[in-house]
């Protein structure tokens, strides 16, 4: 019997299916793992939904290459079922393994009753109501309407450029912000976000099963941040930038122009030694111009000094930059 943390309290190992399959020690931890999660994971398509993060995190000793050849014996010996499923309640709608039990998997521990799950099922739905409705109290003040490429405007009205950090309604307080974004996060093992200011941009942030900020780096190590200053710059970010709940940004893509405005609007970068922020993404013909606060509190678009006209570019040109100087 091994302890763990929140849903998964137990792990009880049924003796007699471990010798008939002939199961070591870690397959059966990760067959009675499995067992468990069947009473509480979201489920997709017939399969329950279990981040590996999660797994990792609950199972300590395992290890993320013992896992996988656990994984794999479970499966050869046809007790388990793998599947790539889209979460699509969950917000990005990302792509998790999921996993089911085969007919002769679901004879571990079958004479063992477990209480019926409805009632943790029905709050679990209730949290996720929850979060959404302060998602989109916070992003209320955010929404702004898609602007037209110049190409079809001869004339545009001048528009007030939208606030660097665009604050959430004083009705959210941060530290009841932060209490819903770690009891939804540490429920159901989604990333958070990923390109957060001072980290790498591939480094992806998490809610682990203690509750705790943690990080998964590009090196795919899991680290729990530990630093008081680095986990309030984290909180008081994204409670500045709520378009980035459940983001987790994929950079090999080719990106819109509402996703630049999302990932850098607010973002301080430095031009020529001088401070600026950026300010506005603006869509135009032929691509994008960029907007930004100088360092006079003057907002103008970026222009091209030999020309003295707007710079413009196209939109995977225009992440590249605004990342290269970032980077900087």
């Amino acid at each position: 019997m091994s302890s763990l943390s929140q849903h998964t309290q137990i792990l009880i190992k049924d003796l007699d299916f471990q010798a008939k399959h002939q199961l070591s020690h870690t397959q059966t931890d990760l067959m009675a793992y499995m067992v468990n999660v069947t009473y509480w994971a979201d489920v997709v398509d017939g399969y329950y939904v279990i981040a590996t993060l999660k797994i990792l995190s609950d199972l300590q000793n395992l290890g993320k290459k013992n896992f996988e050849i656990s994984l794999r014996a479970l499966k050869e010996k046809g007790l388990i079922q793998t599947k790539i499923v889209e979460v699509r309640r969950w917000r990005g709608k990302p792509k998790i393994r999921g996993i089911r039990l085969t007919e002769k998997g679901k004879l571990y521990h079958s004479n063992m009753v477990l209480p019926s799950q409805e009632p943790k099922v029905r709050e679990l739905e209730k949290k996720n109501q929850e979060l959404q409705e302060t998602i989109d109290r916070l992003m209320l003040e955010k929404t702004e309407k898609i602007e037209k490429p110049q190409e079809e405007i001869q004339e545009p009205k001048p528009k007030p450029a939208p606030k660097s950090t665009p604050q959430p309604p004083k009705t959210v307080k941060i530290d009841t912000f932060i209490q819903e974004m770690c009891q939804h996060f540490g429920l159901n093992s989604q990333p958070i976000c990923n390109f957060v200011p001072n980290f790498h941009k591939e480094t992806t942030f998490y809610i682990n099963s203690y509750n705790k900020l943690s990080i998964i780096t590009p090196e795919n190590d899991f680290q729990q941040i530990r630093n008081p200053q680095a986990i309030n710059e984290f909180w008081q970010w994204l409670y500045q930038n709520p378009q980035r709940i459940g983001n987790k940004i994929d950079f090999s893509k080719k990106p819109t122009t509402q996703e630049l405005k999302d990932r850098f609007v607010g973002r301080s970068i430095k031009i020529m030694g001088n401070n600026q922020t950026i300010s506005n993404i603006i869509e135009v013909k032929n691509g994008v111009k960029i907007n930004i606060i100088d360092s006079n509190g003057k907002d103008r678009s970026i222009i091209n000094s030999d020309t003295q006209k707007d710079m413009i570019f196209k939109k995977e040109y225009c992440q590249k930059v605004i990342l290269e100087i970032l980077s900087s």
